[in-house]
């Protein structure tokens, strides 16, 4: 399978998603699916296959809800961060080992939307919380609607850890990736989980936290070197800001910022950069050491964007994978040339082969992968059955002569009448040979670009 692309932003001046925009992707990445699983190796519709189930039933759900996950390495302060958003100290914290076994998740505002999108998460009951109540006032306005998860460490040592957190990083709306002074760098992290989901995926910030660990001076260097790194790994519109889930960010926050309030959605404007973080937290309720994430995430959980947009996202890259597959116009090839050359092979198994092959190339020419060989395997299929059919087909169109003697007995004497019997017989056996044709190799054929034809007119 080719290399995944780096995903493609969505350009400031696209329309709004809608829910109906987002079905209708769903319903053209169906179509495709459906015009071609037949010839195409499964492994190269997965993608396509399983994000437009997930974006199915993600739509099916709350979509006044926006899950956030808070995903991240051992240490690097998921855990106390969770708690300071939601100020319930209910995610156990340690430093040293992994403590998060399972998810917790934390609903903003109504509970019901919520609960039913916890149980498709998987979350479970005795690990759900609520979070905002009439002693906020609207200190927590700018969060309703939002579910906040912890997840499991990264990094852990039990493999059921890591696979929960796989799980829920394909079924969350949002992920902020939680990395701090010390582990920023990782090339694991950065190879294993920050460049595949951030290219595979929309709703993602990244939050160098425990800045309170640094002095003033030195964050933005520490942050100038991550978003390097980001950069470099084809990550440049992924936002970063500065976290402190336990005291202030250092400094003044504006001595960092790059451009002015933004959303995760927003792409970095021209010019130069004049700072590495992505907001700056002025003006933003909450704790001070998380004001720059929440200055991002506000807009999109009060907005209901990040959930359509996440889906569209995700649909625009599927649809940009299988897009790879139909590149061009597949070529009109007529069945005489194959009629023609297996003519000319008298019965020959290796002509016969030869002929087959011949007609499959040019019936895929200029078609992508996995086309050519799927039209091939298709060409192929009733290949050890051809020679005998043709042997038939062959007697068929000579059963006719056997019982008309007295044309050849009159195209022996009259040139004319002989020739026009030749003739006769050469069209018959085009006719019978045709047939076979068809049956054998030119239907199969027929079928694989009609889907190739369908899946591309679909995507058009």
């Amino acid at each position: 399978m080719s290399k995944r692309k780096a995903r493609i932003p969505r350009a400031a001046d696209a329309p709004p998603v809608t829910a109906s925009s987002v079905h209708a992707k769903i319903d053209t990445v169906r179509a495709i699916l459906d015009a071609v699983h037949e010839h195409v190796p499964s492994d190269r519709l997965a993608v396509a296959r399983s994000t437009s189930s997930r974006a199915l039933a993600r739509l099916d759900l709350s979509l006044s809800h926006t899950t956030v996950a808070l995903a991240g390495t051992t240490g690097s302060g998921k855990s106390s961060m969770f708690n300071a958003f939601t100020s319930l100290d209910r995610s156990p914290v340690s430093a040293l080992r992994p403590t998060t076994a399972e998810a917790y998740a934390c609903v903003w505002g109504d509970k019901d939307g919520g609960e039913l999108l916890l149980d498709w998460l998987g979350v479970q009951p005795r690990r759900r919380f609520v979070r905002e109540s009439a002693l906020d006032g609207n200190d927590e306005v700018g969060l309703r609607g939002m579910v906040l998860l912890d997840l499991p460490d990264v990094d852990s040592i039990q493999p059921s850890h890591r696979a929960e957190v796989d799980r829920l990083l394909d079924l969350v709306d949002v992920v902020v990736w939680v990395t701090d002074p010390q582990k920023y760098a990782d090339l694991v992290v950065h190879d294993g989980y920050l460049r595949r989901l951030a290219a595979t995926r929309g709703g993602f910030i990244v939050a160098l936290n425990q800045t309170d660990r640094l002095l003033p001076t030195s964050l933005p260097q520490v942050a100038g070197d991550l978003r390097r790194l980001l950069d470099d790994g084809d990550l440049g519109e992924v936002p970063l800001v500065a976290t402190s889930a336990t005291d202030e960010v250092p400094g003044p926050p504006g001595a960092a910022v790059a451009r002015p309030k933004a959303t995760f959605r927003t792409k970095p404007g021209p010019g130069p950069r004049t700072g590495p973080l992505a907001a700056s937290g002025v003006g933003i309720a909450g704790p001070s050491g998380i004001r720059q994430l929440r200055e991002l995430l506000e807009p999109a959980v009060v907005g209901r964007r990040a959930v359509l947009e996440r889906l569209d996202t995700d649909l625009s890259y599927a649809l940009d994978e299988l897009g790879d597959m139909f590149a061009g116009q597949a070529p009109a090839v007529s069945p005489s040339v194959l009629v023609e050359g297996l003519i000319a092979a008298q019965g020959v198994k290796e002509k016969i082969t030869s002929s087959v092959d011949r007609y499959a190339t040019l019936s895929s020419a200029g078609l992508p992968e996995p086309w050519p060989e799927a039209i091939a395997e298709a060409a192929r299929r009733r290949l050890s059955e051809l020679p005998l059919a043709l042997e038939r087909a062959g007697e068929r169109a000579l059963a006719f002569d056997r019982s008309s003697g007295w044309k050849r007995a009159m195209g022996a004497v009259l040139p004319a009448v002989g020739k026009k019997s030749q003739e006769g017989r050469d069209r018959r056996l085009r006719s019978e040979y045709g047939r076979v044709a068809e049956d054998f190799v030119v239907g199969p054929v027929r079928s694989v670009v009609s889907g190739y034809s369908a899946a591309r007119a679909a995507l058009s």
